[in-house]
């Protein structure tokens, strides 16, 4: 076919990177209900689904195809699509819409989630439709590629929330550019260990205690940043008492007195 693969092999590469949604949301989201604003939130994940492709595409066409043909390393391509995408995230993250209700960290989680979700995609797709004349183990669509295909699915698309998260966070302190750049580094580092992980699966190892650090810092810092003074009161409260979840109680004339 056109594709590569069978459609329905690309349905499941579809359906395996969507679960990174649910992973992440799990992660970090969950744990904040009533307590962001969900419209923006929304709003910026389904961003995320339609940057994540542009981003998958030019990631695989530009830095991991060269990389998987035997070309050293792609440095300025490489650079420009970390950089493009970094600056893409700041500028959705500082729009009226999500500035008005301090949401930045909260968007910038759920924007990464989509925008991770559709990387997965297109590096699931990638390994499936694996050449065989590259001569590695896991090619085309059996238990191996679905084991990889897994673990990609529940490290990249919280690792960009994260990533994410912490540029809503910055935005949200009123930085902007400098810290567009430093996650142009994380996300390159990202792309390389992602090079690597499709052939090497063992590289995606370095991914979990990044998101075990982050996580703690979105659940510490960045996430709860948005907050009023009385729904960071609340929130503390929920924390200790070991509750999950709350609801927005109060209005948000109440909340800016």
């Amino acid at each position: 076919m056109a594709i590569g693969i069978p459609l329905w092999q690309l349905q499941v590469a579809t359906a395996i990177g969507l679960l990174g949604v649910w992973i992440g949301w799990r992660g970090g989201m969950s744990r904040m209900i009533g307590f962001y604003d969900l419209p923006a939130a929304t709003r910026l994940l389904l961003f995320g689904f339609f940057f994540g492709v542009l981003y998958g595409f030019f990631a695989v066409a530009l830095v991991m195809h060269p990389m998987w043909q035997g070309i050293l390393l792609p440095l300025v391509p490489l650079l420009m699509v970390a950089l493009g995408i970094s600056l893409a995230t700041m500028f959705l993250l500082t729009r009226e819409g999500v500035r008005r209700l301090n949401g930045q960290p909260t968007a910038g989680w759920t924007f990464g989630l989509g925008m991770g979700s559709m990387l997965v995609v297109r590096l699931i797709y990638e390994v499936f439709a694996f050449p065989d004349d590259i001569g590695h183990w896991i090619y085309g669509f059996n238990a191996a590629s679905i084991a990889l295909a897994l673990g990609l699915v529940l490290t990249v698309p919280w690792t960009e929330a994260i990533i994410c998260s912490w540029q809503g966070w910055n935005a949200l302190e009123g930085r902007r550019f400098k810290p567009a750049f430093k996650a142009m580094l994380a996300r390159s580092i990202l792309l390389v260990i992602l090079t690597f992980g499709v052939v090497y699966p063992l590289a995606l190892l370095f991914l979990p205690p990044f998101i075990m650090w982050g996580q703690t810092r979105a659940d510490q810092i960045w996430l709860p940043s948005g907050l009023s003074p009385r729904m960071k009161q609340e929130w503390a409260r929920l924390t200790r008492t070991g509750i999950a979840t709350g609801v927005r109680a109060v209005s948000m004339v109440d909340e800016e007195e």
